[in-house]
């Protein structure tokens, strides 16, 4: 039986809906016969590693208890160790091996590129977008200048970061007043609508833009789309991908909400599953070929594993608007694979070879050159040398 260890949690405003989506996920892998080690990183930042209690919801409404029911560890970036239990001297090695590693984070310090980095020094192989992909796609702004180099159609934004806002107030709000009207505030390296403002009215920007500096050091303000529908999509695979289905979420509101997308009827959440939602999109064939295609095309640029979603929005004339894309959707979009027919079970189990053969294909790739520099340049001393 392989073992897949799960990491969920961590030091982020989107901490809670990680732990809704690996509760999900611990439980897809258990059903489709996987041993699980779920690792669960506290808001403080201490890694715990958990039992059969850990796999139970109910069990989350206290997370001191979840963190004195675990064993603190870490990952080893050196190689020849997998995870390290902290005991009376230090940490030591345990006796647990890791086949494959699902992280299941949402926002900062695990979708945006700091986990995958980690995992690629202890050479273990794990679910989802490597270091480059996950750094693109946690950042909206960075995301929207790569979807725009390949032709892709994204509304006129302004970037506005912390230290150009202390320097360059007046000249960075002079040209956002510049934008149509009205706009939205996003924090650039956030998800789940957090920290995300619509706005009308010229007076309420400097203090909209200053609550955004509070999650992140970079904020996208950017055109709203007038009369604006909807459209996400679901890309699965390390090249060739597919596509699942389309879907229109459904809000009363201008923004589709944190609470529009994980609170649902009676207080519940269900994690993205708990958003109402029209599946498949009732769009044209022409937009939903149009969607596939550019998020086809934009996972390919960023070299994208795994699974994703993307997001769009279309207008009132049917022009097609690439909004964002999520390298570790909530819910991993498992609502638009099942739509396409493929089970939470199936889509796990998937996502798990998917991570094998990738790290596979770079264990083919070299990785260490062999040379006689060093004894030439012991040879010739420290001033001698040049490289």
């Amino acid at each position: 039986m392989k073992t897949v260890l799960v990491m969920y949690g961590g030091v982020c405003p989107e901490h809670e809906v990680s732990i809704v989506s690996a509760l999900q996920v611990m439980n897809a892998l258990k059903e489709a016969g996987f041993g699980v080690l779920p690792l669960y990183i506290s808001k403080e930042g201490g890694w715990y590693l958990g039992g059969n209690k850990y796999l139970k919801a109910e069990n989350y409404k206290d997370l001191q208890k979840i963190k004195d029911w675990g064993k603190r560890v870490i990952i080893s970036a050196d190689r020849e160790w997998d995870l390290l239990a902290k005991g009376w001297l230090g940490f030591g090695g345990m006796e647990e091996k890791i086949d494959t590693v699902f992280p299941v984070f949402h926002g900062q310090y695990g979708e945006d590129g700091a986990i995958q980095g980690l995992l690629e020094h202890a050479d273990l192989p794990y679910v989802g977008c490597g270091v480059t992909a996950s750094g693109v796609g946690i950042d909206k702004y960075v995301a929207k200048r790569v979807a725009e180099s390949l032709g892709v159609r994204v509304t006129k934004d302004v970037l506005a970061t912390v230290s150009g806002w202390k320097k360059e107030k007046k000249e960075l709000v002079k040209e956002i007043e510049k934008l149509k009207w009205p706009i939205f505030i996003k924090p650039a390296r956030l998800g789940s609508s957090i920290g995300v403002v619509r706005l009308s009215k010229k007076k309420d920007l400097t203090d909209a833009v200053e609550v955004a500096f509070r999650y992140g050091s970079r904020v996208v303000v950017e055109e709203a789309v007038k009369n604006p529908i909807e459209i996400n999509i679901s890309v699965l695979g390390n090249d060739p991908y597919q596509c699942s289905v389309t879907e229109r979420p459904v809000t009363v509101a201008d923004v589709l909400s944190f609470e529009d997308k994980y609170i649902g009827e009676g207080g519940k959440s269900k994690g993205m599953a708990s958003a109402k939602r029209i599946i498949p999109a009732p769009v044209s064939e022409k937009i939903k070929n149009e969607v596939e295609g550019v998020a086809v095309n934009i996972f390919r640029a960023i070299d994208g594993k795994g699974i994703s979603r993307f997001d769009f929005i279309v207008n009132e004339k049917d022009e097609v608007y690439f909004n964002e894309v999520n390298t570790m959707p909530g819910s991993l979009a498992f609502y638009l694979w099942e739509a396409s027919g493929v089970s939470f079970k199936k889509l796990v189990i998937k996502l798990v070879r998917l991570a094998e053969e990738e790290w596979k294909a770079k264990k083919k790739l070299v990785s260490v050159f062999n040379s006689n520099i060093l004894a030439g340049f012991a040879k010739r001393g420290i001033k001698g040398g040049r490289v």
